[in-house]
């Protein structure tokens, strides 16, 4: 699956693609609680500590895997 990202200083970002293993994406509400960054390997406990977390449009949703480059 291709991710497309325009974020050129994430470390992940790779000519507008997203080189990332795995991202992690969740809604702004959970995400403006959680680390700036945070490894996609959490989910499970985000799941455990949130429950699902559904989202009304894309408006309110943030990338979690997004690293400063450098």
């Amino acid at each position: 699956m291709e991710v497309h990202c325009t974020v050129s200083n994430c470390q992940w970002w790779d000519n507008n693609y997203c080189a990332a293993e795995s991202i992690l994406i969740t809604t702004d509400t959970v995400g403006a609680e959680l680390p700036e960054s945070i490894d996609y390997q959490q989910t499970q406990s985000i799941v455990n500590m949130y429950g699902d977390t559904p989202a009304d449009s894309c408006m309110a949703t943030c990338c979690k895997t997004f690293t400063e480059r450098g």
